[in-house]
């Protein structure tokens, strides 16, 4: 047979995936590798889908989405971030963040440009920058800067080639949140250069910075940033409705103009009893939301206080999303082999910092999303089973020293 296309070649897997691969064969895994809210969609969410579907709304839609969808996508940005976008020109409802980030990429970036991507990241960047015939150029987020992006460093990564500046707050995989004065000073670097932003804010809701519990800064509110920024949003950690694939973007009218064209190839349409559901959700109450942004705060605290002085296991702080990276170089192992270890060992599955760039190799992520319980039974194996790797490391290295004669 024929040889299929050597682009799947080029485009390395996800390490998220492996490891829920391997996890996945292991019954009574406890999994901190997963990015998904334990509950599901309220219901009436689910009740929206369901009557849209039993009434017969079953079409195609807009390329752009469903009129209402759009509108109700424009109204909760107002509404959370106090950023006003028409839905007409403006929002284009999408299957997923994932897909909306393609599409932006594929609006703003040109074969050759080069798209500044701050890391430890989530892999899909580098692939979809790929795709579009970009280049991605890493600026390494800094553990003494709480991994927040820094206006400084990105400033040294910036050439002629440079087309866009990778926007993720709060990080996955850091949690960390850039605050409003750091996106400013980068807000500068892209009217200065006349750069796009590419503003990934799927984990807006869950800011632990701020102490009325609003949405996390966007830079699209910085002086000169609205008409050149692409937001991208999903309702998959918001809403808690991973499996509906739904999300939006807001942009400048020239953009979205791209984007729907591409979209119109790409996907044609948008699941039709998804987006009556994403309407129902954008336009209801956030009770559930704050519910499950205070659990995500209050899992975030069990976990730095395990961890806290801990001599092998180091926490970076997270202010964010419900992730956060644990720096485990002191055990002598990569990511990678603490992972696979950890999960062959004691059933507790990690992300290595490697599925996020191959420049943090000491690092594992874990997600704080499910249950409190479960979160102590799995750091404290994980303390348990760094403390032997590291002694067992100690004894080793011990035996080697020759006895003075």
């Amino acid at each position: 047979m024929p040889r299929p296309s050597s682009l799947y070649e080029q485009i390395p897997r996800s390490g998220i995936r492996t490891i829920f691969d391997a996890a996945a064969r292991i019954p009574d895994v406890i999994s901190l590798a997963v990015g998904e809210p334990a509950e599901t969609a309220d219901p009436h969410v689910v009740a929206a889908a369901n009557a849209a579907q039993a009434d017969g709304h079953t079409k195609y839609s807009n390329v752009l989405g469903l009129r209402e969808t759009r509108d109700a996508a424009s109204a909760y940005t107002a509404r959370v971030k106090e950023l006003r976008y028409s839905p007409e020109t403006e929002t284009q409802i999408v299957p997923g963040a994932t897909f909306g980030l393609y599409l932006a990429t594929l609006s703003v970036v040109n074969p050759g440009d080069e798209v500044i991507v701050p890391t430890p990241a989530f892999p899909s960047y580098d692939a979809q920058i790929a795709l579009a015939g970009g280049r991605s150029v890493h600026v390494p987020l800094r553990p003494e800067n709480g991994m927040r992006l820094s206006a400084h460093d990105i400033t040294r990564a910036i050439t002629p080639r440079t087309r866009a500046i990778l926007i993720n707050t709060p990080g996955n995989p850091s949690g960390a949140v850039t605050n409003r004065a750091q996106l400013a000073q980068i807000a500068e670097l892209c009217v200065r250069h006349d750069l796009w932003a590419i503003s990934d804010e799927v984990y807006h809701a869950f800011d632990y910075t701020s102490p009325d519990g609003s949405a996390a800064p966007s830079i699209a509110a910085a002086p000169g940033m609205r008409e050149r920024t692409v937001v991208v949003e999903s309702l998959s950690k918001t809403f808690a409705m991973t499996g509906w694939r739904i999300g939006y973007l807001h942009a400048p009218a020239p953009v979205i103009e791209h984007s729907a064209a591409m979209a119109e190839l790409l996907h044609s349409s948008v699941n039709s009893g998804a987006q009556y559901a994403a309407t129902a959700a954008l336009s209801g109450p956030l009770t559930s939301v704050r519910r499950r942004a205070a659990t995500y705060r209050a899992n975030r605290d069990i976990l730095a206080r395990i961890l806290q002085n801990h001599p092998t296991v180091h926490m970076i702080p997270s202010e964010g999303a419900f992730y956060a990276l644990l720096d485990i170089h002191r055990t002598g192992m990569t990511g990678t082999e603490f992972a696979h270890r950890l999960l062959e060992q004691e059933h507790v599955a990690v992300v290595p910092g490697e599925a996020f760039g191959a420049a943090h190799p000491g690092l594992v992520r874990v997600s704080y999303v499910g249950d409190s319980g479960d979160l102590c039974t799995a750091v404290n194996r994980i303390v348990e089973f760094a403390d032997i790797v590291t002694r067992d490391r100690s004894q080793v290295e011990n035996a080697r020293i020759p006895l003075a004669v």
